[in-house]
Formats: C-alpha cells, sequence, structure tokens
C-alpha cells in the first residue's frame, strides 16, 4: 500500500478532542477569568464559573498537541511528496477555512461593537493573507505562523532534494528549543517567552513538533533507544513550556492554576496518539472528523463567544449555554469542511494550481 493511502483515526480522534478541549476551555473558563480578553468581550459579560474546575480551566493545552500531530502528520506526508505538491497541500488546507472563517469572524467583531469597519478590514486583509504578527481577526490565528514556519522548514528541505535530513532536523530544532526551556527558569527568560519572534523560529514550541517528527519514524522507520531519549526529551521540553504557560495564565488571570492537569492532559494525550497508531481505525469517518478540527478551532472564539453571552444573558445556565453552542460550533464545522473548504479548493485547482494540473 502506499504511503500516502494510510489513515490515521486515532490522530484524527485526537485531533477532534484537542479542539473540542480548547473550546470548552474558551467558553468554560476564559471568557469569565480573563474579562480583557476578545472571546470575553464578545460575550458582553458573564458572570463567573469558578466550580466548573481545574480541567477546564487546561483545555488550552490542545494546542500543544495540535502541534506534536503535526510534526508527524507533515513528515508522513512530506516523505514522498515534492516541493510543489507539497506546498500546494498546505495552501488547500490552509487558506479555504481562513478564507470562510475569518470574514464571519470579522462581522461578529462589528455586530459586538468590538471592531469598526477599517480596523475589520485590515485585520481580515492580514488574516486572509497569514501575517505572521497580528493584529488577526482573533486571537486563535497566532498558531498559523508557528504552523507555517514548520512547514517551511519542511518544504525547504524538499525543495533542496535533502529530506533525508528531516531527521537531523529535527533533532536540531527539537534540542534548540528544549535548551531554552530547560534554562528558561533559571535565567529568569520570561520576556523571552513572550517574544513572537521566538515563536516563528520554533524556538518556544520546536519541541512539540519534533515529538511528532520522532513518533513518525518510530513508526514507519525504526524503534531506537536514540529515538525514544531524544523523544523523551522533548516531551520533558515541552511540559517545561505547558508549566510557563501556566504562570503566564496566572499572571493574566490573577488566580491560582494547578500545573498538573494540564501536564497530565497533554502526556496522556500524546502517549495515546502513540498507541493508536498500531491499531487499525481506517474508517473514513474519523478523516472526515479529523478535517472538522480546522474551522472549529478558527470558528469558535469569538463567534462562539458571541452566541454563548446572548444564551446567558437570556437567563440559561452556563453549562447548558456551553453545550448548546458547542454543538452548533461542531456543526457549522462540519458544513465548513464538508461543504464550503471542498468548493474553494476546486476553485483553486482550477485558477491558482491549473498550470500544474495541465502539466500532470
Amino acid at each position: 500500500m502506499a504511503q500516502q493511502k494510510i489513515t490515521f483515526g486515532g490522530v484524527d480522534i485526537l485531533r477532534f478532542l484537542a479542539a473540542v478541549m480548547v473550546m470548552v476551555y474558551h467558553y468554560g473558563f476564559w471568557v469569565w477569568a480573563y474579562p480583557d480578553g476578545v472571546s470575553a468581550r464578545a460575550t458582553g459579560g458573564v458572570p463567573p464559573q469558578p466550580a466548573i474546575g481545574a480541567w477546564v480551566e487546561s483545555g488550552w493545552v490542545g494546542v500543544q498537541i495540535f502541534f506534536v500531530i503535526s510534526g508527524f502528520v507533515i513528515a508522513f506526508s512530506a516523505e514522498r511528496s515534492t516541493p510543489l505538491r507539497f506546498f500546494e497541500a498546505r495552501v488547500k488546507r490552509l487558506a479555504p477555512a481562513v478564507w470562510i472563517c475569518a470574514p464571519v469572524t470579522a462581522a461578529v467583531l462589528l455586530i459586538v461593537g468590538l471592531s469598526w469597519p477599517t480596523d475589520a478590514v485590515v485585520r481580515l486583509v492580514r488574516t486572509g493573507l497569514f501575517a505572521p504578527y497580528a493584529p488577526w481577526v482573533d486571537s486563535v490565528y497566532w498558531t498559523l505562523g508557528i504552523e507555517i514556519a514548520f512547514y517551511a522548514v519542511v518544504w525547504t528541505l524538499l525543495r533542496l532534494g535533502r529530506f533525508h535530513l528531516m531527521e537531523i532536523v529535527a533533532l536540531a530544532i527539537g534540542l534548540v528549543s528544549a535548551l531554552f526551556w530547560c534554562l528558561y527558569y533559571p535565567l529568569d527568560w520570561a520576556d523571552l517567552a513572550e517574544t513572537r519572534t521566538l515563536d516563528l523560529l520554533l524556538v518556544h514550541h520546536g519541541v512539540f513538533f519534533a515529538t511528532g517528527v520522532m513518533l513518525w519514524l518510530m513508526r514507519f522507520k525504526a524503534v531506537t533507544a536514540a529515538r525514544l531519549a531524544f523523544c523523551a526529551l522533548f516531551l520533558a521540553g515541552g511540559v517545561l513550556q505547558i508549566a510557563s504557560s501556566v504562570d503566564v495564565h496566572i499572571l493574566k488571570v490573577g488566580r491560582d492554576m494547578p500545573f498538573a492537569p494540564p501536564i497530565l492532559i497533554f502526556l496522556i494525550g500524546i502517549a495515546l496518539m502513540a498507541w493508536s497508531l498500531r491499531l487499525d481505525l481506517s474508517w473514513s469517518g474519523w478523516r472526515r472528523i479529523g478535517l472538522m478540527t480546522y474551522p472549529l478551532y478558527l470558528l469558535h472564539d469569538v463567534v462562539g463567544a458571541a452566541l454563548l453571552g446572548i444564551l446567558v444573558r437570556a437567563g440559561l445556565p452556563h453549562l447548558f449555554s456551553m453545550a448548546v453552542v458547542g454543538a452548533t460550533m461542531i456543526a457549522a464545522s462540519w458544513l465548513v469542511a464538508t461543504e464550503a473548504e471542498p468548493r474553494i479548493r476546486l476553485l483553486l485547482d482550477h485558477t491558482v494550481f491549473r498550470y500544474r494540473l495541465k502539466a500532470a
């Protein structure tokens, strides 16, 4: 069987659950704990819900799980690709959802009074062009620049005909990132941890992508002591990064937050991912569920928060409102993934990528 036809149902399930975790975190905690955040302001104000619990507070760690999955999936998909096919696949994966979801978010910002026409247009254009630095229509877009930075590394290896160096490059990225986090507390690098340029250089999150690449190597090449050791090292660096993120959250919300839940969620998630790679979960439905993850991540924050605020102010219980809004966002992401995105990809095939199809 060609490698490109292999599917990973467990990875798709984990990807979707990670997106749901991020969504529940925003609705169950962030919208009331951090009033200055865009999602909190989009609600129009909701009462605190401290009884929801520490595990909901830790849902943001789904983003770190996304990065590990990206390291695995991108290394897997790029191995037998060409620079052109890889670039085309990444554009068709990233761009359609952004071009669909960002205008919806911009419209909601206007409706709830968090933006004005010229500001919304500027944010929308910057978002649609994948500007690596803020402002965007929603803060969730901060992850896209980091993803693209990793894609650029992989594309460069393909362009140079040196993809066989993927392991060495991943080790270099992971070691630099792990060293940063090992020195973070001793040298008090809190300011550096908030530097966007280091985000884009993969210094902050390189340990997660490198972990994903190690999982790919051990799944398709060989399990070696060195790879296991490096994977453990990168996971340890990831734990330190997650701990630093807890510190940032504590400063923003002005209250204590536990360190153990996000670390445990992350480690359990990666363990389940590694275990699932050996299972036969090839039902095509898992793939469709996985494809919903990206539009769900882009849509849920501002759009869902605005809807949540409407329901809560109407007198509905917070948890019930969360369930209604979550189901609505999942349904919307299904429509985007199954109906809207394929149409834009088809349009790209007949315009931007038409020359490649003719050549084929």
